[in-house]
C-alpha cells in the first residue's frame, strides 16, 4: 500500500502538460478527390487488406449481390443489424427467397439469445456510418439497433454502405460523428479488413478475434 500511495502522490504532483497537437490535415489533393476516385481508392485499400468491394446501383442489385455472396460462401444463416439502409432492403423477405435464415436483435428474447444467434450465424450483415477511402476502413457506431456482435461474431461480415457516406480521410468522418449538437456515441469502432493479429510469433494471422472475410457493398443509388 505504501508503494501505491507513493506512486499516486507522484502522479498528482507531476506537472500537467498540454495535450498532443492535432495532426495537420492531409493535402488538399487528398480532400478533393472526385466520387469515382474515392470509390477506387477505398476499393484498392480494402482489397490490399484482403477485403472485397462490390458496387450496387440500388436495392435490387444489392440483393442480387447478397444472393450471389450467400451461394459462393455457403451462407445459410445471417444475423442482421443496422439503420434505415439495411431495413429498407427487407432482408427477411430476401432470406425466404434466397434460402437464408435471417435473425435480428428483435427476434431474440434477451441479450444472451442474440449472442448465441450471432455466434451460430454464417455471416453478419450491417450498415456502416461511414467509410474512409484513404485506408479502406469502415466506421460503425454501435447502438440499440446496431449491436456490435453482428459485425464481429460471424466469420463473414457484410456491410452495406451508401456511397455518400464515403469520406476521403478520417478527420472529416470523425468531425461528422462528434459534430456539435449530436449525441456522443457510447461505442465507436473502426474496421479495416478482416480481423488480424501478429501476437503469435509475430506472424500475421487473419480471423483470430473476428471475421475472416469483410465484404462491402457500396450502394451508388436507391432504385
Amino acid at each position: 500500500m505504501a508503494a501505491l500511495e507513493e506512486i499516486l502522490a507522484r502522479l498528482k504532483s507531476a506537472a500537467r502538460g498540454r495535450g498532443p497537437e492535432r495532426p495537420t490535415m492531409p493535402p488538399l489533393s487528398e480532400l478533393s478527390l472526385e466520387p469515382d476516385r474515392l470509390v477506387e481508392r477505398f476499393t484498392a485499400e480494402l482489397n490490399a487488406q484482403t477485403g472485397v468491394v462490390h458496387q450496387a446501383a440500388g436495392r435490387e442489385e444489392t440483393l442480387r449481390i447478397l444472393t450471389e455472396t450467400a451461394a459462393a460462401e455457403g451462407i445459410k444463416k445471417v444475423v442482421v443489424s443496422g439503420d434505415d439502409t439495411v431495413r429498407a432492403l427487407d432482408l427477411r423477405s430476401w432470406g425466404r427467397t434466397a434460402g437464408v435464415e435471417v435473425v435480428t436483435a428483435d427476434d431474440a428474447p434477451d441479450r444472451e439469445a442474440f449472442r448465441q444467434a450471432a455466434f451460430s450465424s454464417d455471416a453478419g450483415i450491417t450498415s456502416a456510418d461511414f467509410a474512409i477511402a484513404e485506408t479502406g476502413t469502415l466506421g460503425l457506431i454501435f447502438r440499440q439497433g446496431q449491436p456490435r456482435l453482428a459485425s464481429i461474431a460471424p466469420p463473414v461480415h457484410i456491410a452495406v454502405v451508401p456511397v455518400d457516406r464515403l469520406y476521403p480521410v478520417y478527420e472529416i468522418a470523425v468531425e461528422q460523428v462528434f459534430a456539435q449538437g449530436r449525441e456522443v456515441p457510447s461505442q465507436f469502432c473502426f474496421i479495416t479488413g478482416p480481423s488480424s493479429t501478429g501476437d503469435i510469433q509475430a506472424v500475421m494471422f487473419k480471423g483470430m478475434h473476428g471475421p475472416v472475410k469483410v465484404i462491402v457493398i457500396l450502394m451508388t443509388g436507391q432504385d
